[in-house]
């Protein structure tokens, strides 16, 4: 059950291509030169709204501050930061410094060491050639577009990401407990794109242990039930799709599991505060 129809709408992007110049959008790539000026557009708002992101991204920030949730997980940014998102992932803006900027390029295709998040913390020099990259980039989309150019250009930018990564991060697989590594893996499975059902056992089957034992080292590692972090899961995919595509209600409900639109929406307004629709109204 992939999420059907809510990446940002070609439409608005090409809108935001014509009246922003800093920002370049095609069928595989989508880079914005500023992240800033992309703030003072109508995109500002959408950017506050939780999405599903299908292509891979690459994030460095310049200025300001950001915390963001992918699949839930928090990330804090700062400047020098560089970022890294892999395809498929739900994020939710939760705070951004007015003065937040940088830049940000987007492409179908990360490598196989980027299948999470990677956030790394970049010393001055490492920082101003991996923003040289981006900059290369951004001169050959917007001067004369050469889709070969642009493909090494990705793969050099990538490859020194991946080394930086293996340079900056500790070993830690070996050093983490055993209830981290459940916590770890029970994440892993709520990215999914095809999630499992909304239960506890469910879960536990899908991780070898019992649903006592995943209930309380879940609660005991994150101080949230199983439930708790299910129902999250749930709220913010039905907000992405309410939010960025036009399915009916009755067929987001059906996606995600729930036996009639009118349960979902009970769900929802539990949830939320608001029933499916009046979400998907708010501005």
């Amino acid at each position: 059950m992939r999420p059907t129809n809510v990446t940002l709408r070609p439409e608005l992007m090409h809108t935001l291509t014509r009246q922003n110049d800093e920002v370049f959008v095609s069928s595989d790539l989508v880079m914005m030169h500023s992240l800033h000026s992309l703030l003072q557009t109508p995109m500002r708002q959408m950017i506050r709204t939780p999405q599903y992101v299908e292509m891979g991204r690459v994030i460095l920030v310049s200025a300001g501050q950001a915390t963001y949730d992918i699949n839930l997980v928090p990330y804090q940014l700062k400047a020098n930061d560089v970022w890294v998102i892999p395809q498929n992932s739900y994020i939710s803006l939760m705070e951004l410094s007015d003065d937040f900027d940088g830049m940000a390029l987007s492409f179908q295709h990360l490598p196989v060491g980027f299948d999470k998040c990677a956030l790394l913390h970049l010393k001055v020099e490492d920082y101003c050639r991996i923003q040289s990259y981006l900059e290369l980039v951004w001169q050959v989309v917007r001067s004369r577009y050469d889709q070969h150019t642009i493909e090494h250009l990705q793969i050099a930018l990538m490859y020194d990401l991946m080394r930086l990564r293996a340079d900056t991060t500790k070993p830690c697989t070996a050093a983490q407990t055993h209830g981290e590594q459940i916590v770890q893996r029970f994440l892993d499975l709520l990215g999914l794109s095809d999630p499992l059902p909304r239960n506890v056992k469910a879960y536990a089957q899908k991780l070898c242990i019992t649903p006592n034992h995943l209930s309380a080292v879940i609660r005991q590692q994150t101080g949230k039930s199983v439930m708790d972090w299910l129902d999250a899961n749930c709220v913010l995919r039905a907000q992405v799709m309410l939010k960025h595509s036009d399915m009916p209600v009755c067929d987001i409900a059906c996606q995600l599991g729930f036996q009639s639109a009118t349960f979902f929406s009970r769900y929802f307004r539990r949830e939320t505060g608001m029933t499916p629709s009046e979400y998907r109204e708010t501005g």
